[in-house]
């Protein structure tokens, strides 16, 4: 993105606008709603499509003017989604376990080490079906890194009896020895709450949708592709 805005003019260096961004997440989690902001004097009905012309991957849909003052690093709330693929687990006890972990409490066990003080609160952790997917919504102010994979990977292995259910939660007694981390790749930060409306570029949307559907075809074709080759295995 820095790149990207000092190739158009709208900066001249991240230190220089003051480049700052609501939230850092795990290598290989994707953003919906990450939230950053700058100093420019670029005008901003023409900012998303600028800078998404020369960005891959990567795209802005929305821009607006903020106070000097503001900081997108003071999030009201942010909300992540895990899509979580269906096994062998058991809802009903997938939701009893994540009312565990729900309110204040010290993740140190449940995240990457380090300097942040380990006292965190959940406002709620909500678990829905979506085709082969259990969606888990995670809803707090801010999260520890990892915090969220470590707890995905927990509710998993509890509600498929892979770990005594004593052990699962920030406040049981006993842990198991070690607290793995759930595929970086299905996990999304969905949205942060800064108090701003942020009205979405059409423009920029329609441009992202069309790309998007067309990896969907690309990804479709190529798993049609493989099970056809599959199907002819298995008839030699």
């Amino acid at each position: 993105m820095v790149d990207a805005l000092r190739k158009v003019g709208a900066i001249k260096s991240s230190r220089e606008c003051g480049y700052r961004s609501s939230s850092r997440t795990d290598r290989g989690v994707s953003a919906l709603g990450n939230i950053i902001s700058f100093n420019t004097k670029f005008a901003v009905d023409h900012l998303c499509a600028a800078v998404n012309s020369e960005m891959e991957d990567v795209w802005a849909y929305a821009a607006v003017e903020v106070e000097q003052d503001f900081n997108p690093r003071f999030a009201k709330q942010r909300w992540y989604r895990y899509f979580l693929a269906k096994s062998d687990q058991d809802p009903d006890m997938m939701k009893a376990m994540s009312r565990r972990f729900v309110g204040v409490h010290d993740f140190s066990g449940y995240s990457r080490r380090d300097d942040r003080n380990p006292m965190r609160k959940i406002d709620a952790i909500n678990i829905t079906q979506e085709g082969m997917f259990y969606v888990i919504d995670f809803r707090a102010e801010s999260f520890l890194w990892n915090m969220v994979r470590r707890i995905v990977w927990m509710i998993d292995e509890g509600s498929s009896s892979r770990i005594p259910l004593e052990q699962v939660g920030p406040d049981a007694s006993r842990r198991p020895r070690r607290v793995g981390l759930a595929p970086p790749e299905y996990l999304v930060l969905m949205a942060i709450d800064c108090g701003i409306l942020f009205p979405v570029d059409r423009k920029a949307a329609i441009g992202i949708s069309r790309t998007v559907e067309r990896r969907v075809r690309q990804t479709a074709a190529r798993v049609a592709f493989s099970q056809s080759l599959l199907k002819q295995v298995s008839e030699v």
